[in-house]
């Protein structure tokens, strides 16, 4: 799968899933109706904001497109690392 990002603000991006064979395309087309809560299409979500920054996580997913194209909202997790002497 691949995605197509487009900033948006600094805690969202649009997400684009970009199928790149069948079995991509036919499982994007499974997907049923946009007020469903279905785990493998934000699975590939998550994955779609974590590839777009490492560093953090899914909030919230307004379908602009079902099921191809969401507004994600996402949180950056700050890590910290303390020097220890």
């Amino acid at each position: 799968m691949k995605y197509h990002y487009q900033f948006v603000s600094r805690t969202t991006v649009r997400i684009e899933l970009i199928p790149e064979d069948k079995r991509e395309t036919a499982l994007i087309d499974s997907f049923f109706a946009p007020g469903e809560n279905d785990e493998q299409l934000m699975a590939l979500f998550r994955k779609g904001i974590e590839d777009y920054a490492s560093n953090a996580y899914l909030t919230e997913t307004r379908f602009m497109n079902f099921p191809k194209v969401a507004l994600c909202s996402y949180n950056v997790v700050v890590q910290t690392t303390e020097n220890i002497a």
